[in-house]
């Protein structure tokens, strides 16, 4: 388990008074926790707390956060022997605040943040004596991130590989902010008057502070993908990025809901769950709305996936491979996955029709496998007394016919899957060998079935295949196979 510092960016303040609250927090909201009321198996309302990932943070591994005032230094002396393990809040509002003195409140443009925060980094390399440093940010907080990632860096013949480890972001929009309404008016509207610059999340200005050496004045070339992470050189590689994708559109709490209706429902209620990710990261789907009470940052569900990527041993990725749908041509279907580990209240990753996240077109794809997830375990955390990782995988195939059907003669139901089930799977790690166990809840049985590494497998990776039960084989095909790949994290 390997601790470093961390940095939290903070994301957009929309307006002046959202600036002076920000300023107003000595840790940018990042301490703000929430209580909801769930409903029970015997549907008795129950309170359910989570106190914030910076508390977490220092409850369950030992953070301690470094207040950013004059008494740096001292809080640095009185932590000489964990100095790896603090917290600090990148603090880059104060300059547009009279606050602090400032005679101004024009924004800094989004390479002067980036620039910012490529100092404070630096930094805190000195004060903690850390090789390196891990980012976690919020909404265009993981744009700041990016600039100093792909442009900032760059242009200086540095490589953010120098300084980052990890970098993870809440409802981040790496593809930017559109709209389900308007057909681009708003879009157009928005980076043509730069209100307290709004056109960062327009394709012009992103391209122009994600790449290097780019100018105010220069065009966004065509086949430019904001979501990729374009680096030059020793390139920063998307599998040291996680984002979390926020599905609840409903419980965004901003002014009147208005971005929630125009962006659309297939959001966490301002950035669109296909913008929320970049190309070829680790993701997870969490219905959780961008921020409020309902938000992910001050979910027990985002901070079980941040503190898992940050410090976990083990990495599992699941796929689903060889599957053979049958008439594609009259049916189209979507796959719906749930992921829940043992003693935790919550779903960490759940894609679901309610939720308009399914597994989609990539089911129909036969020349590799359909991802299904990938997650990181911490076994010394684990909830059993063997240090063994369970987690259960729920699988549901639904069907949707294309054209209208006799319906006296058809036996398929949409609302009904035709197989759902949950795969339950045992995890571990000792001397960097794996051995996992698993069972189909079907089955009715503990996970007793051990899985054999097969020729995949080598030194430092284990791949096995889990068949499907029988109801599993006859939708997705009698080779349809899960493929559970094991390996170190770090």
């Amino acid at each position: 388990m390997q601790y470093l510092p961390i940095i939290f960016v903070r994301g957009y303040a929309g307006t002046q008074k959202d600036v002076e609250q920000t300023v107003d927090d000595p840790f940018y909201g990042f301490n703000s926790g929430s209580t909801h009321i769930r409903v029970d198996e015997k549907e008795n309302p129950q309170k359910f707390f989570f106190e914030s990932p910076l508390l977490r943070l220092m409850t369950d591994h030992g953070y301690q956060p470094i207040v950013d005032n004059q008494n740096v230094s001292n809080q640095i002396k009185r932590l000489s022997d964990q100095l790896h393990k603090t917290i600090w809040i990148y603090r880059f509002y104060d300059i547009s605040t009279p606050s602090f003195g400032s005679s101004s409140v024009v924004r800094q443009e989004m390479e002067d943040i980036a620039k910012g925060l490529r100092d404070l980094i630096k930094n805190v390399k000195e004060m903690t004596g850390a090789d390196k440093i891990y980012l976690v940010a919020h909404s265009m907080g993981g744009l700041v991130c990016r600039s100093l990632i792909q442009k900032i860096y760059p242009e200086t013949n540095d490589a953010a590989t120098n300084h980052i480890d990890k970098f993870f972001t809440y409802g981040t929009p790496h593809g930017g902010i559109v709209f389900d309404i308007g057909d681009g008016l708003i879009e157009n509207l928005r980076d043509t008057l730069r209100l307290n610059n709004s056109d960062d999340f327009g394709p012009q200005r992103m391209y122009q502070y994600l790449t290097p050496n780019a100018e105010p004045t220069d065009e966004l070339p065509k086949g430019f993908k904001l979501e990729t992470l374009q680096s030059i050189g020793d390139a920063f590689l998307p599998n040291r990025v996680f984002c979390i994708i926020g599905t609840n559109a409903h419980d965004y709490e901003e002014s009147f809901g208005l971005s929630r209706k125009t962006v659309g429902v297939k959001s966490d209620g301002l950035v669109q769950i296909e913008k929320a990710y970049i190309m070829g990261s680790h993701r997870a789907y969490i219905h959780r709305s961008h921020g409020g009470r309902y938000g992910m940052v001050n979910s027990e569900e985002g901070y079980q996936n941040l503190q898992r990527f940050l410090f976990g041993d083990i990495q599992v990725k699941l796929s689903l491979s060889n599957v053979e749908l049958k008439d594609l041509d009259k049916n189209f279907y979507q796959l719906e996955t749930r992921v829940a580990l043992r003693g935790l209240p919550i779903p960490i990753y759940e894609q679901a029709i309610a939720h308009y996240c399914p597994i989609t077109q990539e089911l129909t794809r036969t020349d590799k496998p359909v991802p299904l997830f990938t997650a990181f375990l911490i076994p010394k955390n684990s909830a059993s007394d063997d240090n063994t990782c369970r987690y259960a995988l729920r699988l549901a195939l639904h069907s949707f016919t294309k054209q209208e059907t006799n319906w006296l003669r058809d036996h398929h139901l949409d609302q009904v899957p035709l197989w759902s089930d949950y795969l339950i799977t045992d995890v571990a790690e000792s001397n960097s060998t794996y051995e996992a166990k698993y069972s189909w809840n079907s089955d009715e049985k503990e996970p007793v079935t051990k899985l054999n590494p097969t020729s995949e497998s080598n030194s430092g990776v284990f791949v096995a295949y889990v068949s499907l039960p029988e109801r599993g084989q006859k939708v997705l095909g009698t080779n349809a196979a899960v493929r559970l790949e094991i390996s170190q994290w770090q």
